[in-house]
């Protein structure tokens, strides 16, 4: 299980309200996503107490609370899937969107790069309900194994962003579970002095790029 993956609990699971603000309408708002059959998604679990699984919801623009954050024990989860794929999200965007994220999708499958989509864009999908804008965010995730897939994928990317015309946003994740933004890890590349914000399961570090990139495979060929 890891950050990002999708959680799919039974319509009768107990769960704790975890959001800062215990609106009345967010235990109706996720009953009526779990009757729904539809997914929540993996958040930062906590380091000490691995009986729970931490989950989070975001609603439509319109909603209120716009966010959900959960509490759940293990025996609730039905069923765990990764996140989206790219390739399965494409079709839903405009074409001025769909075409340079078809590019860079072309781009990672040719470094055997996985890419997934998380944010609006999955939660739009998911749930059949309106939630992007003609400039709202794209937000992927890339999962790389060894050294010769970064430097293809950050490359992907950086095209795509060139010819998007909205923000494309996202994390490069780490075999190891480790994500880190992909445009500070650009930056950082150029500038190796630079620490970046790593994401893990279960907290969040500050790394010098070269330690991050000593967690890579260094196969000459891609894995």
């Amino acid at each position: 299980m890891r950050r990002h993956d999708l959680a799919y609990l039974y319509p009768t699971a107990n769960y704790r309200l975890l959001s800062p603000m215990q609106y009345p309408a967010a235990d109706e708002a996720l009953q009526r996503w779990l009757q729904a059959q539809r997914p929540l998604v993996v958040a930062r679990q906590s380091a000490t107490d691995a009986a729970q699984i931490l989950l989070g919801l975001t609603l439509p623009p319109e909603s209120e609370p716009k966010r959900i954050s959960i509490s759940v024990c293990r025996d609730a989860v039905r069923k765990i899937t990764p996140p989206l794929t790219l390739a399965y999200c494409i079709d839903t965007c405009s074409s001025a969107v769909g075409a340079p994220l078809a590019v860079l999708l072309r781009q990672c499958e040719q470094y055997d790069i996985a890419v997934s989509v998380y944010g609006s864009l999955a939660w739009e999908i998911l749930s059949g309900t309106t939630y992007r804008h003609n400039r709202s965010d794209i937000d992927l995730v890339c999962d790389i194994a060894c050294a010769p897939q970064l430097v293809p994928c950050l490359t992907a990317l950086q095209q795509a962003q060139h010819a998007l015309p909205c923000s494309l946003d996202g994390e490069i994740r780490f075999a190891n579970r480790t994500a880190v933004n992909w445009k500070e890890l650009s930056q950082a590349l150029l500038q190796p002095a630079l620490r970046v914000v790593a994401k893990e399961n279960t907290c969040v570090a500050l790394l010098h790029v070269t330690d991050l990139l000593s967690r890579l495979k260094g196969h000459e060929h891609v894995c």
